[in-house]
């Protein structure tokens, strides 16, 4: 018997919270029952290309989706349903632009239609209003609803729908055992970073993006450097803005003390090396770094657009980023010193281990399509 194909709808399936949860389900599931394909709008291969195609998946390709014009996205996608009628489940995680490939699969006869929500905050100006526009009418064509989080599930799909239970939470999972602190491992890295023992080690782990707000973390860690002089920030990620935040980097003087790391495939490893973890995100879904770090026991500071559900651990401080960089600065200075060890179990108990939750996640497909996909 054929596995059942679900087609995943994204931008890219390059390193990121969502798409490094999917691929995380992905490597888990039983995938003689169930196969992820993937449409993206991004034109170059992407980080997770070759795995993806290892495992049995198929990558096609759409124009991006624009206010402009988006005629070539919505043809492609069209297209895309067309030559494959074999589809009967489609995965939208795109906020609530999925209402654009949702509407088409139900026109294409696609039976079950999954919106995913993996953020909390609309962005600003006029493409934020066309999205908040979109909410309504996206409950309208999809047949299914997810979210990583209670508060993405809110923001998308409204507190009535949610509190009627008309929402599946599907956490951002990750392979927590990698996680796990390693006094050896740690010894490790920060030897090869050229760190001492008593340096203090800050790090974020985001695309540099304007949600992930890389310049006001700089400026946290420009004030926080004048109280702790032997200190370093480890940056990890890529994305548009790098090449600002490096030229802050130079501004503030503090080429010596940044380290860009880059996309890597081993963040346990770095976050090893840590003793902070830092994410004054403007606004998130449940960031899965911030699982990630919670499993290695680093105390983590967080702004206010981090939802708190995402804290499972104790080990998150949520700040207002009205406070300003001095005061987080301090915040961090004045609980250096804490007992650190593995969080695995909470993280397990939480629903956030991969090989622990995979089984549901496909148990959720399999009863989509075999009980509720044909209702429309």
């Amino acid at each position: 018997m054929e596995p059942i194909r679900v087609l995943h709808i994204l931008h890219s399936m390059n390193r990121g919270g969502a798409e490094n949860a999917i691929m995380n389900y992905y490597r888990h599931i039983d995938r003689n029952k169930v196969q992820f394909d993937f449409l993206l709008t991004e034109p170059k291969r992407c980080q997770f290309e070759d795995e993806i195609l290892s495992l049995g998946g198929r990558v096609f390709r759409v124009p991006v989706l624009t206010m402009k014009n988006p005629f070539p996205y919505l043809t492609g996608v069209w297209r895309s349903y067309k030559s494959h009628p074999d589809y009967r489940i489609v995965h939208s995680h795109t906020s609530s632009k999925s209402f654009f490939p949702l509407f088409l699969a139900k026109k294409a006869g696609i039976p079950v239609r999954i919106s995913h929500s993996h953020n909390t905050r609309s962005e600003a100006g006029l493409s934020g209003f066309f999205r908040d526009c979109l909410k309504l009418p996206l409950k309208k064509v999809a047949s299914h609803f997810c979210a990583c989080g209670e508060e993405a599930a809110i923001w998308l799909y409204g507190q009535k729908f949610f509190n009627a239970g008309k929402v599946r939470i599907v956490p951002n999972v990750i392979e927590a055992k990698e996680f796990c602190y390693s006094i050896e491992r740690r010894s490790e890295i920060r030897n090869m970073l050229g760190f001492s023992d008593s340096t203090v080690v800050l790090g974020c782990t985001a695309r540099f993006s304007p949600q992930k707000n890389h310049r006001f973390l700089l400026s946290v860690f420009y004030e926080f450097n004048k109280i702790i002089g032997d200190s370093v920030m480890l940056l990890l990620g890529g994305g548009e803005l790098k090449s600002e935040i490096e030229s802050q980097v130079k501004e503030l003087g503090l080429e010596d003390r940044v380290y860009f790391i880059g996309t890597v495939a081993n963040v346990s490893d770095y976050e090893q090396a840590m003793d902070f973890f830092l994410l004054p995100s403007i606004n998130e879904g449940i960031p899965l770094s911030l699982i990630e770090a919670q499993v290695s026991g680093l105390r983590c500071i967080v702004s206010e657009g981090v939802p708190r559900e995402s804290d499972k651990t104790g080990l998150v401080s949520f700040l207002s980023l009205d406070e300003g960089p001095e005061y987080w600065a301090r915040q961090i200075a004045d609980n250096i010193e804490y007992h650190r060890n593995s969080h695995l179990d909470d993280i397990v108990k939480a629903g956030y281990d991969a090989p622990t939750s995979a089984q549901k996640f496909e148990q959720f497909y399999l009863e989509a399509f075999n009980n509720l996909g044909y209702e429309n």
